[in-house]
């Protein structure tokens, strides 16, 4: 998960943001139903940020379930949280990785070296790999010189990826409608779009009707475009560690 909070936009504005309550809640929740055990990692070993906008019955089914995942996510989060770095050291004993959305993986993670690594090792072992909403961005971690690429895309530029481990992948990711539709909260514009960004690392973006749910599975690779795709998402991701299989 993300350490950030401020996301840059256009015109030196910023975005306070976090990740989504129900993006993390839901998929953890049912993970931990199931038998699994979470290590939550971020970057700087704080506890990530929450986006507030996030916590709103809105985005469940009602408000009892609101509350029970706030829940769970408070005592989940007030637990032990470690480095990136530190989980990177030993990833053999480790079944997946998951990173939920909200703007944040936008900020440090698409270019966090420790975030390459993880992933290097998921991608060359086939081990689920899942991510949700805006997410997706940060599998461009899995490049040479993933800073560089963002940077570029920092400053309107389309740039050229090198090396990245998912080109050729089917993927989704938070839509440029949805995108469109949420800046309008904003202190700016974006300075660039999660599917632009994508699309230009060599992934094919198979985005459905804006605020739909939406889950692409390819090989490893576990997307959900939004927050409405939470409960099918996790519902895909358990599939792939239980060993379903897609076109491998």
């Amino acid at each position: 998960m993300s350490s950030e909070s401020e996301l840059p936009l256009k015109n030196g504005k910023t975005h306070t943001t976090g990740f989504y309550l129900n993006e993390f809640g839901v998929p953890a929740h049912r993970l931990v139903q199931e038998g699994h055990t979470l290590t939550i990692a971020t970057p700087k070993g704080n506890r990530p940020p929450l986006d507030a906008g996030s916590d709103s019955k809105d985005y469940f089914k009602d408000e009892a379930e609101h509350q029970q995942i706030k829940a769970f996510v408070n005592q989940t989060l007030s637990g032990k949280i470690t480095t990136l770095s530190d989980a990177a050291q030993n990833l053999d004993q480790y079944d997946a990785v998951f990173l939920p959305g909200g703007h944040a993986p936008m900020i440090e993670l698409m270019r966090d070296a420790d975030l390459g690594r993880v992933l290097a090792h998921f991608h060359a072992k086939g081990q689920p790999t899942a991510l949700i909403c805006h997410a997706p961005v940060a599998i461009l971690a899995a490049q040479q010189d993933a800073a560089a690429y963002q940077t570029a895309l920092q400053n309107g530029e389309t740039p050229t990826a090198q090396d990245f481990l998912y080109a050729g992948y089917r993927a989704t990711v938070f839509s440029t409608p949805e995108e469109q539709d949420a800046e309008q909260g904003f202190a700016a514009p974006m300075q660039y779009y999660p599917a632009d960004a994508l699309s230009a690392a060599g992934l094919t973006i198979e985005n459905a009707a804006k605020w739909s749910s939406n889950v692409v599975r390819d090989r490893e690779l576990i997307t959900g475009q939004n927050p409405m795709s939470d409960e099918e998402f996790v519902t895909v991701f358990l599939g792939a560690l239980q060993g379903e299989k897609v076109n491998a």
